[in-house]
């Protein structure tokens, strides 16, 4: 679990039950596919397929990335398979199967998979949630000997695991270090309301990292007793996604596995106890004074059980989709309005494990605002519940939506296999059918179009037709004495005032579409072996194309500007920041962010702002189609920043939450003191101190922006799918037609650094209850993406854990979207 999930996860909480939970269901993995009990139909290029013993398989033949494959062994086993003394022993059994099996002795898989040139954490790993554990593979060529060495690692992990007792002790200690790693105010506030919301389950007590006692002094019996149970033919799942013969890798499969056998009589899977059952209000107060924000929220929690996955259930589900985006959309726009009382804000209403459905709000707020955040929340809910939605509000969910199905569409020839393996995994796993982007975009494109306000209004009074709520406050509000009675009370003081409907909206055009005569193309160079066409116009612009095929339907865009960071004001340090977070945000001249994201619904563009090094730089990524508006928008920022002040108010709250985080966990002096400590003081390097960043204004940065955007130098990159002729014409429309641009300065004096010299020891104390410390190294050097001075990793028995990766969410039907998965545990 990395902090940022959890982080993701306390933002919005179907978080609790949504990410967590990760929503699919206790299905079993045997006897059919999906596809056998649905009418919608499965990608004809899967082939599916069982073995007489039970395991399943599903392969598929993919371009993309070529010569590659993406393998992936699904056990449909987790944490809550475990008895209570085996809670940790389904993730501790996934650090296992690295650590001796029939054919890899003990600390020789990692070495073989090195030999293939393979990155062990990058192109292989695993990881375990609640109900599933499933293993990565990804190998570097597809000829028959590779890819046999793949499936005969899988099946190891599946049938002949050695559990050697001396590396199960060796690999404790490493278990042990991930669960404290993992200890945060975060993750303790997730595990409180975790707790609360899903008592009498049993969810809470099957945290997959488990406990530590277990993890201690579990034996080899206990791992092999889980092992033997649940790692059984028919629980298993090989999925096979590259570049190769599918009928060939089919034979592969059927002889790899095909003497697979269980090795105990089938297990009956446990009970996952029972929800909540009440009225009124349940209110839960967990303090964190460590906490960076406070996070208010309202909940229900129902048992539900999906019905099987059919067009009808999928076109079922549509409006509350379109309904929960419409809410999010509202709370975005709240958030940045003068005296708002939160920073952010989400809703959702999401199914989980076949077992229970969960409808929340939350928002994020300071810990002096609980209160009227509780008081927004519960009425913005209650607005939409009463007075619906409005055309224009369901025009913006629904082209996005339609927008998103048709880019699948467009992009499907060339989608990657290790994404590709990992949706089939997901589909598998939640007993949902791996349909094609075609056949989603027939199924919905039609329903779409008939969708009233009406029915969305219907479909979320539906899911919030529940007689019990959950309120909570977590974080580092501080309320004395009765601290539940004093959050009942304001969510009945919330409760007891009428809602009016929200205002109407208004249809405007996008107002950036002329920027005068198109530009005169001055000097145009082909780069023969590169394929790559640089163009030089009139006024200075500077124009390279890459046509590439990696990607269909789609390109990206790079416009770097000026100088950057090099050009940073020593009189206000943190002004590059400031801008990072608040240009955007602060919209167009003529639309406000929010009246941009209405007016651009259903179009491919968008236009990230970065101060660079030594440039400032818009980036997006659009589709042909949509390269002159993408170019339109981009340009607008240049000619017209709105610099509105919505976007000052969203950093400044964020700026208070963010500091004090940082103050409370052993990453902040290597954010705010470190960076400027190794550059010799550089005020230009990490973050600035929080009253420094406080101070700087709207007015600050559109003084040292606007000189740049007038005349400063301008590069433009675009590689992908596009016509090179056209991209020409349409940057020659947009910024061939800006004034002429001065040329970019050397900047020899702004790059000067005065580096230390003499060796610096630095020991930071910082005060928090979580036991934790980093020990951290520099040195110098020229450059340290040149292999022949960047540090070599040193050979060792035991090589260290990489990072975990972030899992895939699971949920029933294709358009929901896919969140963080922190039940999740990964080697």
């Amino acid at each position: 679990m990395t902090f940022d999930s959890v982080r993701a996860l306390r933002r919005c909480l179907p978080l609790v039950l949504l990410a967590l939970l990760t929503g699919s269901g206790l299905v079993r993995a045997g006897a059919t596919f999906p596809q056998d009990h649905s009418d919608l139909p499965a990608d004809p290029a899967v082939r599916f397929g069982q073995l007489s013993n039970g395991l399943r398989y599903a392969i598929m033949a993919n371009k993309e990335p070529r010569e590659r494959a993406s393998l992936r062994l699904y056990v449909d086993a987790g944490s809550l398979q475990e008895t209570d003394q085996q809670r940790g022993l389904a993730h501790f059994l996934e650090h296992m199967a690295f650590n001796g099996s029939e054919n890899y002795a003990p600390g020789t898989l990692i070495t073989f998979f090195q030999r293939m040139g393979m990155n062990f954490g990058g192109d292989t790993n695993a990881h375990t949630g609640f109900d599933e554990t499933v293993y990565d593979i990804d190998l570097p060529h597809t000829d028959a000997t590779t890819l046999q060495e793949g499936l005969t690692v899988f099946r190891d992990f599946a049938g002949g695991l050695l559990l050697p007792p001396e590396e199960i002790d060796h690999e404790r200690g490493i278990i042990l270090s991930e669960k404290r790693d993992r200890d945060s105010v975060e993750w303790r506030s997730f595990v409180a309301e975790f707790g609360y919301v899903l008592d009498g389950t049993r969810f809470p007590e099957r945290l997959p990292i488990g406990e530590a006692d277990i993890i201690n002094h579990a034996t080899r019996e206990q791992f092999s007793a889980f092992y033997d149970t649940w790692y059984r033919p028919d629980r298993l799942a090989v999925i096979a996604v590259g570049d190769f013969d599918v009928a060939a890798v089919e034979a592969q499969i059927k002889s790899t596995f095909g003497s697979l056998t269980a090795r105990t009589p089938e297990p009956a899977d446990p009970s996952l106890g029972a929800l909540p059952d009440f009225t009124g209000i349940r209110v839960l107060y967990h303090p964190e004074s460590e906490g960076g924000s406070t996070t208010v929220g309202i909940q229900t929690v129902t048992h539900y059980t999906p019905p099987t996955d059919t067009a009808e259930q999928r076109l079922r589900d549509l409006p509350l989709s379109l309904a929960t985006g419409i809410l999010n959309r509202r709370l975005a726009e709240l958030a940045k309005k003068e005296g708002a009382p939160f920073s952010s804000g989400r809703t959702a209403v999401n199914d989980s494990y076949q077992f229970f459905r969960n409808a929340s709000i939350e928002l994020t707020c300071q810990p002096e605002h609980w209160s009227a955040a509780l008081t927004v929340a519960e009425q913005e809910l209650r607005r939409a519940l009463e007075h619906g939605f409005q055309a224009a509000e369901l025009a913006e969910v629904t082209a996005a939506m339609r927008n998103a199905l048709e880019q699948a569409v467009a992009t499907a020839p060339t989608r990657r296999s290790p994404n590709l393996a990992g949706e089939l995994v997901n589909t598998l796993a939640s007993d949902t059918v791996f349909t094609t982007p075609q056949t989603d975009l027939a199924l919905y494109a039609p329903a779409l179009a008939t969708i009233t306000p009406e029915v969305a209004l219907k479909a979320l009074r539906d899911a919030w037709n529940v007689p019990g709520r959950f309120v909570t406050v977590i974080g580092n509000a501080t309320l004395p004495g009765d601290a539940e009675a004093t959050i009942s009370a304001a969510y009945d003081a919330a409760h007891a005032e009428p809602v009016d409907p929200p205002a109407a909206i208004a249809d405007v055009p996008f107002a950036y579409t002329d920027f005068g005569p198109a530009g005169t193309v001055a000097e145009k160079t082909h780069v023969a072996d590169l394929d790559v066409t640089e163009v030089v116009f009139a006024n200075g612009v500077r124009l390279n194309l890459k046509p590439t095929d990696f990607q269909a339907g789609r390109l990206l865009m790079s416009v770097r500007v000026g100088g950057g960071q090099l050009t940073e004001p020593h009189n206000a340090v943190g002004l590059a920041t400031y801008a990072n977070s608040t240009f955007t945000a602060g919209g167009l001249g003529a639309h406000s962010a929010d009246d941009l994201r209405r007016i651009l619904a259903g179009r491919n563009v968008g236009a990230g702002f970065s101060v660079d090094d030594d440039a400032f730089t818009f980036s997006g990524g659009t589709t042909p189609d949509d390269l002159l508006l993408q170019l339109q928008l981009t340009a607008a920022y240049l000619v017209d920043p709105g610099y509105r002040p919505e976007a000052d108010r969203q950093v400044q709250k964020i700026i208070e939450q963010y500091y004090a985080r940082l103050a409370h966990v052993p990453e902040g002096p290597l954010q705010l003191e470190i960076p400027q400590l190794l550059a010799g003081g550089d005020p230009r390097f990490g973050l600035p101190a929080q009253a420094d960043l406080a101070s700087r204004t709207a007015d600050e940065m559109r003084a040292w922006l606007s000189p740049a955007f007038a005349r400063g130098p301008i590069e433009i990159a675009l590689v992908g799918d596009f016509e090179v002729d056209a991209a020409i014409d349409a940057v020659a429309q947009t910024f061939g037609a800006l004034p002429p641009r001065d040329p970019k300065p050397v900047y020899t004096a702004e790059r000067q650094l005065k580096l230390p010299t003499a060796p610096i020891t630095k020991d930071y104390r910082v005060p928090t209850e979580i036991p934790k410390g980093i020990v951290a190294l520099y040195w110098h050097t020229t450059d340290g993406r040149d292999v022949h001075v960047a540090p070599p990793l040193r050979a060792r028995q035991r090589p260290q854990r990489p990072p975990p990766r972030e899992g895939a969410r699971r949920t029933r039907g294709r358009l929901q979207s896919r969140r963080r998965q922190p039940n999740q545990h990964h080697v």
